[in-house]
């Protein structure tokens, strides 16, 4: 069954997919950035946390262009990617890749300490202290993922062509101990038990406060429904991670998978895609739970003139709907009242043709009947 799969159309079909939604990532942090570094969010420690996730999504999706999307540039642009974009590419990516786990968790922290302990967020939600996680994060996962540089060489084959030769990666050791079971607790272990706890007891304080809704301060729905937000952004996170970390215990057991059998590369480039579309979708649940950054994205001058465009189009669609309903209204009135007015002056004209007057003498005087052709006495026209 697997021997009639064409493999190599399989994965590029999946690098073009990967780069489709890169692009679209690309896109959405980009936009994510710019909201969150105005002056109007800088004042609050989740936010400025946001916008360094933001950042290191963006890069993430930038370089997954290069590093893993190889081949379909090469049909592209009908050429061969230098070797050396590959071989520092890769490195780089896996250092911001882990910046955006370390930013998840940290944010996960700040909302837990929010929504739990209301009370001592001005002392632990501060810029200053988020800056310094950040700053944190930062040189820890440029100082663990520093190694990769040297798990590929260029070397120059027959034909005096550069290509990419294993080095560390060589070596059974350092992919047992680093490459899968270091990984494996730092970028996975560990982060998965921090964010399902913290956020399980974040789930649980805001379903709590759902019934007292109506006792809460505007500060407090505000920190829940950002809670909400990242919850779902760390879903997101579980659901993509999850085949990662299938991958890699699957590695440790069977190393050969992933260099002897094209379906092992089949099953990276599906990964590859799972983490792009971890760092390309928390733009839509800003979108969804956050009404400071709609009112903030409106502002930006692109989406200004397009929504204002959208607006005038909308408001004349809406003029011409209501002028239009007017005059058919109008015109259905006037019609109405001229066949009730034709309808009376015919009645009455078929009335006066028919009838013949006359008089009667009695004892009260002179009275004026109308009697129709049928002789019979109808309501008189006048006195």
């Amino acid at each position: 069954m697997w021997s009639s799969v064409d493999w190599d159309s399989l994965s590029f079909v999946f690098i073009l997919l990967m780069l489709f939604i890169a692009l679209i990532g690309i896109v959405f942090n980009t936009l994510s950035l710019v909201v969150y570094t105005r002056p109007a969010f800088r004042k609050r420690s989740i936010n400025i946390i946001l916008s360094a996730m933001s950042a290191s999504d963006l890069c993430v999706c930038v370089l997954v262009i290069p590093c893993f999307g190889g081949k379909v540039l090469e049909v592209v642009l009908r050429e061969q990617l230098p070797v050396f974009v590959t071989l520092y590419s890769y490195p780089i990516c896996v250092m911001f890749q882990a910046m955006s786990v370390g930013f998840l968790v940290a944010i996960t922290i700040d909302r837990y300490l929010a929504v739990c302990y209301p009370f001592k967020v001005t002392t632990y939600c501060t810029s200053s202290r988020a800056l310094f996680t950040v700053s944190f994060i930062v040189v820890i996962s440029v100082a663990y993922n520093f190694v990769r540089f040297w798990e590929y060489e260029i070397v120059l084959d027959d034909n005096r062509t550069e290509t990419l030769s294993l080095l560390l990666r060589a070596d059974p050791q350092y992919m047992l101990w680093y490459q899968n079971v270091a990984t494996l607790i730092t970028q996975f272990i560990i982060p998965l038990i921090i964010l399902c706890v913290l956020n399980l007891q974040v789930a649980r304080t805001i379903i709590n406060a759902a019934e007292q809704r109506k006792e809460l301060v505007a500060k407090e729905r505000r920190e829940h429904s950002t809670a909400k937000m990242m919850i779902f952004v760390v879903i997101v996170f579980l659901v993509c991670y999850i085949f990662s970390f299938v991958l890699n215990v699957t590695e440790i057991f069977f190393p050969d998978l992933f260099q002897e059998n094209r379906i092992g590369y089949v099953f990276n480039d599906i990964n590859n895609i799972l983490v792009v579309v971890n760092s390309s979708t928390a733009f839509i649940f800003y979108m969804i739970y956050s009404t400071r950054f709609r009112n903030q994205l409106r502002t930006l001058y692109g989406i200004r003139f397009f929504t204002a465009r959208l607006k005038f189009m909308q408001s004349a669609k809406s003029r011409s709907m209501s002028m239009r309903n007017n005059t058919y209204c109008a015109d259905t009135s006037a019609s109405y009242y001229s066949v009730d007015y034709t309808s009376k002056s015919q009645k009455t004209s078929r009335a006066t043709s028919g009838i013949q007057s006359h008089s009667r003498k009695n004892t009260n005087g002179m009275q004026h009947l109308t009697i129709d052709s049928n002789n019979s006495i109808v309501e008189p026209l006048s006195v």
